[in-house]
Parts: structure tokens; sequence; C-alpha cells
């Protein structure tokens, strides 16, 4: 949601990153649902993680596995 708020003030290089951050092209794992390029910004070195800014899913079907999810397995599961 950040990224949205605030586009207009980014930096071409910064748009360019959040892009590539969106797209999968950056990607610091897999996710372990889809096994597809997934991103989380606290382990690229962020405090907080885009997933923070999302509702809250109900995660408890998903199988622990240690490391975030993309944005589109995450984002299908239904809100809690």
């Amino acid at each position: 949601m950040d990224e949205i708020i605030g586009w207009k003030d980014l930096s071409e290089d910064k748009r360019e990153s959040v892009m590539n951050n969106l797209s999968g092209i950056n990607s610091t794992h897999q996710c372990p649902q889809c096994s597809e390029p997934a991103q989380c910004d606290i382990s690229a070195g962020k405090e907080t993680c885009w997933c923070f800014e999302l509702e809250k899913r109900d995660t408890g079907s998903i199988p622990k596995a240690g490391v975030c999810m993309c944005r589109k397995c995450l984002s299908e599961l239904p809100i809690q």
C-alpha cells in the first residue's frame, strides 16, 4: 500500500525497484505455496514488510514454512 501512496514522490530508480519487487524480478525466496518468486522486505533489510499492510489472513490451513508467501497466494487466503 505504501508503494501506491508514495508513488508520485519516488525517484525513477525507486519506482523501478518497487515494480521489480511486485513482478518477482527481485525476490528473497520462493513462495512455499506456488514456488514462484516471493519478496520479504524484512529479509531484504527493511524494518517492516509489505504484508504488514494487508488485512490479517487466515493461515491456519497452511503448513508453517518459515518464509513468506507471495502476494498472490497470501491475497487469495480468506480474511480473518
